[in-house]
């Protein structure tokens, strides 16, 4: 097995270092995290350090690749830019929970999580770096662009298209054939009848508001 690194030690993370450790196809060596203390247990392993850390680890530990646990889409598309310089050769890497129900020719990129009890039906794409959560679904033929995500239990319909970094919060919905614009947030249990542009936070059964966001604003409680 390969020695891997997990970045970030929250709730997200340790649900991923539970996916890797069920999959039993990667060595967890640790965490890295830039605001917790070294030595503290996450889920049974140390935290070894921040991101400074990681070109000494991968000679100490032989460190072949990371994953991403963080939950914030522009989070964690800002931690991959900075890996990626650190270290251009390490490898990220992907974890799918083996209860995932996922149609047979369904494209799932590097660094994507998705999480006990999702469905992925035929055709669908997803990208680099996405997050599918708990019991999610994304129906056929739909798209999760770069660092999208859908939170637990979020029902997406067919012939969907999510931009990048953009957010499906908690049991929202989107019906057929709608768009989801770049940078934008869907609000916790909020109905999408119609296409939503980009950089907006949306929210309403059926939506009723619209307001206009900033990539970086925080959406995550």
């Amino acid at each position: 097995m390969k020695n891997i690194l997990i970045y970030g030690a929250s709730g997200h993370a340790k649900v991923i270092a539970d996916i890797l450790i069920e999959n039993k196809e990667h060595n967890i060596i640790g965490f890295l995290d830039s605001f917790k203390p070294v030595n503290q247990d996450i889920y049974g392993f140390k935290i070894l350090g921040n991101l400074d850390c990681l070109p000494d680890l991968i000679k100490e530990y032989n460190i072949s690749g990371i994953i991403i646990g963080i939950g914030d889409n522009f989070i964690r598309k800002n931690a991959y830019s900075k890996i990626s310089k650190i270290a251009p050769n390490l490898e990220f890497i992907t974890a799918i929970h083996p209860n995932a129900i996922i149609a047979q020719d369904v494209v799932v990129s590097e660094g994507t999580v998705i999480m006990p009890g999702t469905i992925i039906n035929v055709h669908a794409k997803i990208g680099r770096f996405c997050i599918l959560n708990t019991k999610s679904s994304l129906d056929h033929d739909s798209e999760m662009s770069d660092f999208s995500s859908l939170a637990p239990s979020v029902n997406v319909s067919g012939n969907v298209k999510i931009g990048e970094c953009s957010s499906i919060c908690l049991a929202a919905s989107i019906i057929q054939n709608v768009s989801i614009g770049k940078y934008t947030v869907v609000g916790a249990g909020s109905l999408v009848l119609k296409s939503i542009g980009d950089y907006k936070q949306a929210f309403g059964s059926p939506i009723s508001t619209l307001k206009d966001r900033k990539a970086d604003a925080l959406y995550l409680g």
